[in-house]
């Protein structure tokens, strides 16, 4: 039996991010349980750049694909709708290794999420990051709209620039 297409976006976006990995020389794990809200870890073997001061940065992220819950603000930013639990987790200011919630925006027709062509692959749309941490606990029972920036693309330069910033004790 074939993957639900929610499995299947899941993965999509797990291979997405593990790209962003691949072409920075990060380490991508997928977290075998997700009950602190951790989809997968990025690691990073030594300095991502010079001007570091600890080495091996690592950073933990929760992984969300949709092509419904996602809307775009008047001001340009996006709303997530993203389940409270999750949104618990995440705000958490004492956490050892930073946290991020990834959401990669996908079309609702399946043939747009990876097309092939003979000189590249291409996973259509693309995926925004947000860090909750530090943000108001909420009253609600089922989701919480999260807003995330519209310039908080993640690329592999953004994805560097996070692992630096870990890199040198700063916040995202």
């Amino acid at each position: 039996m074939a993957n639900t297409k929610r499995e299947r976006m899941e993965d999509v976006s797990v291979a997405y991010v593990q790209a962003l990995c691949a072409k920075n020389g990060y380490i991508l794990e997928r977290v075998g349980r997700d009950n602190d809200s951790v989809d997968v870890r990025i690691s990073c073997t030594a300095l991502p750049a010079d001007d570091c001061l600890a080495y091996s940065p690592m950073l933990n992220v929760q992984l969300k694909a949709t092509y419904g819950n996602f809307r775009q603000l008047n001001t340009g930013d996006y709303s997530f709708a993203l389940p409270v639990k999750n949104y618990s987790d995440l705000i958490k200011v004492n956490r050892m290794i930073p946290i991020i919630l990834v959401v990669l925006h996908m079309s609702e027709d399946e043939n747009d999420w990876v097309i092939h062509h003979n000189d590249r692959l291409e996973i259509k749309k693309c995926a925004y990051w947000v860090s909750l941490k530090g943000k108001e606990p909420s009253d609600n029972e089922d989701t919480v709209n999260v807003r995330i920036p519209q310039n908080n693309i993640l690329s592999c330069d953004k994805l560097k620039e996070i692992m630096t910033k870990i890199a040198k004790g700063e916040e995202l």
